[in-house]
């Protein structure tokens, strides 16, 4: 039987047979499934947009009929990034000693990103789309144009793999097979993107291009010998040169196809260039860099520096995190912070303001593939500390979530290296003198 039910009332359990509306409107690639996350249920409520449910495929609505009346959608509570003050923040006034933080917070143990099912069901889709990918590299090797339908249909099975856990799919595509390698980098790349561009607020069909273009964004490597791109040894300049020509040969491979949307053209071309002016094939800087390949090279950089091979191991997700935050200039720093927020990972050390509207830094990574964790210690709102607590940082309701990045100088002045290290002690710090 099938029921109209308002946003805020949509539950766990339902089985979404329909959205009102455009397609385009609402937050999912397909409007059949079940509910079975609170991030899938949240972002039904946060599109406002009423639906039907099959009540003989899932749960039922908690009205006994079919018609509810439709009702203000209630919001969460925390500050979301764009309703955030946006003024100049006011600088921390010393506490007194009755509003001392605990010298030492209460221990939280992060739980798992995912779970072993989690990683049997990625590690198949994974399995699956390496050939098909394999397969369309091969065909475009022997000088046969780019298929349309094996891309979207890979395209699609990631982003709905993606709404169920993301984690685990990154996750099971770093470590890679040598011959394997610009296969699942093309995979790991796309799924990277759609993370990316729905944490940018990115509408379905541009999420859905930025995949595409993750997709195919190395497809020009089939011009490349494939003993140089295997070789471990320094490369020679002729070397150097021939592997740079694969963003030209792919963009040529991709202009045959005319359904593919610009941007994978786009991104396959200038995935290399910086912000800077020190990438290649143009050197294009600065606004002559499109947000695609803005956002195409940043998941790119982090793919190829966490994935290892039979004879290279990737560096952690912490640390390629920490060395593309340090290196000022190359990257787009919103899109990176929006990065770290759709794969869950952050410097330690950071100053980042949380959902809860309160001032934090984080945590040290409390193991491999854990959720990441933030020392709370001051309120916005109040201008105060506050006592110490570390939160985990996830997109479930019960948890808190880092929303945007601080300036310490802006907030506390002075030493902020010496305040950093005590707060993370979990030591009292007042705010430094200020000149």
């Amino acid at each position: 039987m099938l029921q109209r039910v308002a946003p805020d009332q949509v539950t766990v359990g339902m089985y979404i047979r329909k959205f009102e509306g455009s397609w385009f409107y609402h937050p999912f690639w397909r409007a059949r499934f079940v509910i079975r996350t609170e991030r899938q249920l949240q972002r039904i409520r946060d599109s406002g947009l009423h639906v039907l449910i099959d009540a003989a495929k899932g749960a039922d609505a908690a009205s006994s009929s079919a018609e509810v009346a439709a009702a203000p959608v209630r919001r969460r509570t925390f500050a979301e990034p764009s309703t955030l003050m946006q003024s100049a923040p006011v600088r921390a006034p010393r506490p007194s000693p009755q509003s001392r933080p605990a010298s030492t917070p209460a221990r939280v143990v992060a739980p798992p990103a995912f779970g072993k099912a989690d990683k049997v069901r990625a590690t198949a889709l994974a399995q699956r789309s390496t050939k098909v990918v394999q397969a369309l590299f091969e065909n475009c090797q022997i000088g046969r144009t780019v298929s349309t339908e094996p891309i979207l249909s890979v395209v699609d099975d990631i982003a709905t793999t993606l709404e169920q856990n993301g984690a685990a799919f990154i996750n099971v595509t770093r470590l890679r097979a040598k011959g394997d390698a610009i296969y699942t980098h093309s995979i790991a790349v796309c799924a990277l993107m759609i993370g990316l561009a729905r944490e940018a607020g990115c509408p379905p069909a541009t999420i859905h291009a930025m995949g595409t273009a993750g997709l195919l964004h190395d497809v020009g490597k089939v011009v490349i010998d494939q003993a140089l791109l295997d070789k471990t040894e320094a490369l020679t300049e002729a070397e150097i040169a021939d592997i740079r020509r694969h963003p030209q040969s792919g963009h040529d491979i991709l202009s045959e196809e005319i359904r593919l949307p610009p941007a994978a053209l786009d991104v396959c071309v200038n995935h290399h260039e910086r912000l800077d002016g020190s990438g290649y094939p143009f050197g294009l800087r600065g606004d002559a860099i499109s947000q695609a390949t803005r956002m195409a090279v940043i998941c790119d950089v982090y793919d190829a520096m966490t994935s290892g091979t039979s004879y290279r191991k990737g560096i952690s997700p912490a640390e390629a995190i920490a060395q593309m935050d340090a290196d000022e200039g190359k990257y787009d720093g919103a899109l990176l912070f929006k990065f770290m927020r759709s794969i869950g990972v952050f410097p330690a050390g950071k100053l980042v303001r949380l959902r809860s509207n309160r001032l934090a830094i984080i945590l040290p990574p409390a193991g491999a593939d854990r959720q990441p964790l933030a020392r709370a210690f001051y309120a916005t709102v109040d201008t105060a500390f506050v006592d110490y607590q570390d939160v985990i940082l996830s997109d479930r309701l019960s948890d808190d979530q880092a929303v945007r990045e601080e300036d310490p100088a802006a907030w506390f002045g002075g030493d902020w290296t010496e305040m950093r290290a005590r707060i993370e002690k979990g030591k009292f710090s007042a705010a430094p003198a200020t000149a």
